[in-house]
C-alpha cells in the first residue's frame, strides 16, 4: 500500500511544488516504490526458512564488497546525477559522464557479483531476480549518458534572425531540425549566427559560440 501511495503521490507533489515532473522526480519515485517493495518482501520471507540461502557466510573480501550492494545501487546513481548536474563544458563533460557511468553502472555490478553465490536452491527464485532487477535500475538510469560517451558531442551551426512583424527570434539550423541548439543559441543574444556544441542523448548544451 505504501508503494502504491508513493507511485501516485510523489509525482503529484513534485508537480505542485516545481510545476513539472523531472527525471529526478521520477527516479526518486522509483526509489521509494522499490524500497517499500523490498521491505515488504523481506518481511514476507523472514519466517520462511525454505527460501533462505544454504550458503554459509564466508566473511571474506567478496562478502565485504557485496555488503555495499544496496548502497551502491541507491547512492551511486544519486552521486552520479550530482556529478552531471554541475555545469558542463567541452573540457569537463567526458570525465563527469565517465564518473557517472562508474558510479551508476560499474559500482552496482561490482558489488553484486560476490552475492551471486548465495543464490542457490529455492533462494535463487528470490535472490536471482532481485540481483538482476535492482542492479538494472541504476544501469538504466545511465543509459543516455553511456550513449553520449560513445557517440560524443554534436556541433550544429545555426543562423538566427528576428521577425520584423512579431519581434521573435527565428532559428535555422544546418542539416536536420534540432530544437535544443536553437533554444540554447538564443542565450547567446545574437541575431547573426552561432555554433552550438551539445550532447544529443542527454540533451545538454556544453558550449555556445557566436559566429
Amino acid at each position: 500500500m505504501a508503494a502504491v501511495a508513493a507511485a501516485a503521490l510523489m509525482p503529484f507533489l513534485f508537480y505542485c511544488r516545481f510545476g513539472r515532473v523531472s527525471w529526478f522526480a521520477m527516479g526518486f519515485t522509483v526509489f521509494l516504490v522499490v524500497l517499500c517493495l523490498l521491505l515488504a518482501l523481506g518481511l514476507f520471507f523472514q519466517s520462511r526458512s525454505a527460501f533462505h540461502t544454504s550458503e554459509l557466510v564466508a566473511n571474506n573480501i567478496g562478502d565485504r564488497i557485496g555488503a555495499f550492494w544496496l548502497l551502491a545501487c541507491t547512492f551511486g546513481p544519486f552521486l552520479g546525477w550530482v556529478m552531471t548536474a554541475l555545469p558542463l563544458n567541452t573540457g569537463s563533460w567526458r570525465w563527469q559522464y565517465a564518473a557517472r557511468a562508474f558510479l551508476s553502472v560499474a559500482l552496482p555490478v561490482i558489488t553484486a557479483v560476490p552475492l551471486v553465490r548465495y543464490a542457490r536452491g529455492k533462494a535463487a527464485l528470490i535472490a536471482g531476480p532481485l540481483l538482476l532487477g535492482i542492479t538494472a535500475l541504476p544501469v538504466l538510469s545511465c543509459w543516455w549518458v553511456i550513449g553520449d560517451l560513445h557517440d560524443g558531442a554534436t556541433v550544429t551551426n545555426i543562423s538566427i534572425s528576428r521577425d520584423t512583424a512579431t519581434g521573435q527570434l527565428i532559428c535555422k539550423p544546418s542539416g536536420a531540425q534540432y530544437d535544443l541548439p536553437c533554444d540554447a543559441a538564443r542565450v547567446a543574444r545574437t541575431t547573426t549566427a552561432a555554433q552550438v556544441t551539445w550532447l544529443p542523448h542527454t540533451l545538454r548544451v556544453i558550449e555556445v559560440r557566436k559566429m
